[in-house]
């Protein structure tokens, strides 16, 4: 019988590729590109008005959704989270899953800006948490 392991564990070759990252940073460019047109349709902005908020030129809206990728700095990313009544959360993680921390990147009028660290582990049986929060 076949031993399931981890995604990573499954593509750690694979991952050791060039081709293989270079096609698997296309796929996450076009999933962020996607990503973004999709919260915008939400919201039910056109771009016209995304760019009015963001103080930019439709076209540059319109670049971000087609183009933008993985590429965009954080500002822009924040900019266009801002646009859309949203806020942007940077986020790590380490491999096992257990360490966590977020910082909002951008402000929203009215929202706190408040960084969050949360740790959680796992020895034998036992398990433990533990959280932080910033307020700035």
């Amino acid at each position: 019988m076949r031993k399931l392991t981890s995604v990573d564990e499954f593509f750690q070759e694979d991952l050791e590729d060039r081709t293989f990252q270079e096609l698997y940073r296309e796929s996450l460019e076009e999933e962020l590109r996607h990503f973004l047109k999709e919260l915008r349709r939400k919201r039910g902005l056109k771009q016209e008005e995304v760019a009015r908020r963001m103080g930019v030129h439709r076209s540059r809206v319109a670049q971000m959704e087609a183009y933008g990728g993985l590429a965009m700095s954080l500002e822009s990313l924040a900019r266009y989270a801002d646009a859309l009544g949203y806020r942007l959360l940077l986020g790590f993680q380490d491999r096992e899953g257990g360490e966590v921390a977020y910082l909002p990147v951008g402000a929203i009028p009215g929202l706190p800006r408040v960084w969050t660290v949360h740790l959680s582990w796992s020895e034998g049986k036992g398990e433990a948490s533990s959280e932080a929060s910033h307020a700035a």
